[in-house]
């Protein structure tokens, strides 16, 4: 990859950054962790020249969030590409960007070197990213997300490959959550082994919903936004009963639903990630990681990642979430690009300009910095405004297409506007 470093104008940036930023406690009591972040991928805030992305490094850095990054692939390079020979200079590089900007990194076991999965040693096809690791290679992956497990023990959390890809049994038409658990397991036990403080977590599944009249393997969960498939229940259902151990679950899942796209109106249909999350904790009994969720946007024109629109919707199925009893959400991309439709925190830079927030960054480094335990949603009749509560400052969110006046403030909020003000 041709990556520009980031060097001393972020070492600048940061320092002024930093002196402006709240304490990391709050009363004397530490802050807690932060229960929003990101997901980096093959761009991001490391890919340009420093110059360039002033705004993207600024955003990470102002209050800590959940940086994620992926073993191999979407951002790193192949770290072993022949047995034994290590490569880690993407994945360090990575590393130091999430470490500059005051991230709580995170991890995602997923991406098999090619000798691993019937390929040569040596090389890489990029093409084969999503290709799972053959049975006999599954202790060689093992012992690899250990190595990383132990080049970086700055990592606490470690996300067990991404949504079950190359595991699907085409004849049997359902996940092979067999083989998936005999390499979470393998995984689990050799990074457990090299750091026992590690907390590690499955099975990544993704929650596919469907129209009541569409879905080819109806479960019991189901709410005007769909109904979720029974086999992704049943990979969820089965790790669980044959884990040797885990400290989180980790899903994703979209609002829409894969044969009608949205059942209700886009806003009631990020009340799918509370339900979800609310009965994922009664079912399996562990804390509840997003690590991927897209709120689905309406029919017709998409809309502008420079429209408030798409934050308003991200905010509202954080909200939807968190009354579900979610522990993190993972933003994918922080990144705009057109093939993920879902709000971003900035532009992708060009020749000519350099990265811009957009409407969502704001509000979402608020909420890495403010949403914890304690804090309360609160939705106004008929559902037009939310308010998220902290301790010193409310978020509000207008939830429709219209300008309005949410009750106890004199100022109009425009349509799908965000407003942080102090707490009364």
């Amino acid at each position: 990859m041709n990556r520009a470093r980031i060097a001393g104008v972020v070492a600048v940036l940061l320092a002024a950054v930093l002196t402006g930023c709240s304490p990391a406690s709050r009363n004397g009591v530490p802050a807690p962790e932060p229960i929003v972040g990101v997901t980096h991928t093959q761009e991001s805030a490391d890919d340009y020249p420093a110059g360039q992305v002033v705004a993207a490094t600024t955003t990470l850095a102002r209050h800590p969030m959940l940086q994620n990054q992926y073993l191999m692939g979407w951002g790193a390079d192949n770290p072993e590409p022949s047995p034994a020979v290590f490569d880690w200079s993407s994945l360090d590089q990575r590393m130091n960007l999430i470490r500059q900007t005051r991230g709580v990194p995170v991890l995602t076991l997923a991406g098999a070197p090619d000798w691993m999965k019937g390929g040569p040693a040596g090389t890489t096809d990029w093409s084969r990213l999503n290709t799972a690791p053959t049975r006999a290679h599954y202790g060689d992956f093992a012992a690899l997300a250990a190595a990383a497990a132990a080049r970086y023990p700055q990592v606490r959390y470690f996300q067990v490959w991404s949504e079950l890809k190359g595991l699907y049994d085409e004849a049997a038409n359902r996940w092979d959550y067999e083989a998936y658990t005999e390499l979470y397991n393998m995984i689990y036990d050799a990074v457990k082994k090299v750091r026992p403080d590690a907390l590690v977590g499955g099975p990544y599944v993704v929650l596919d919903t469907w129209s009541a009249a569409g879905t080819p393997a109806p479960s019991a969960l189901s709410g005007p936004w769909g109904v979720v498939d029974q086999r992704a229940l049943d990979v969820i259902d089965y790790w669980n009963t044959h884990k040797h151990g885990a400290d989180f679950l980790v899903v994703d899942g979209s609002s829409g639903t894969r044969d009608a796209g949205l059942t209700t109106d886009a806003f009631r249909a990020t009340a799918m990630f509370g339900a979800v999350s609310s009965w994922l904790r009664v079912r399996v009994g562990l804390p509840v990681w997003w690590a991927e969720f897209y709120p689905t946007q309406p029919g017709g024109p998409q809309w502008s990642q420079e429209s408030p629109a798409p934050a308003a919707l991200s905010v509202a199925a954080v909200a939807q979430a968190l009354r579900g009893g979610a522990a993190r959400l993972l933003l994918w991309q922080p990144q705009a690009s057109a093939d993920v439709p879902s709000a971003a925190l900035w532009t992708t830079p060009t020749a000519n300009s350099a990265a811009a927030l957009l409407p969502l960054s704001a509000a979402w480094t608020w909420l890495a910095a403010n949403v914890d335990t304690r804090t309360t949603i609160d939705y106004l009749p008929a559902g037009t405004v939310l308010k998220i509560i902290a301790d010193r400052e409310v978020l509000t969110v207008n939830l429709t297409a219209g300008e309005l006046i949410p009750p106890g403030q004199s100022t109009p909020l425009p349509a799908y506007g965000i407003l942080i003000t102090p707490r009364r």
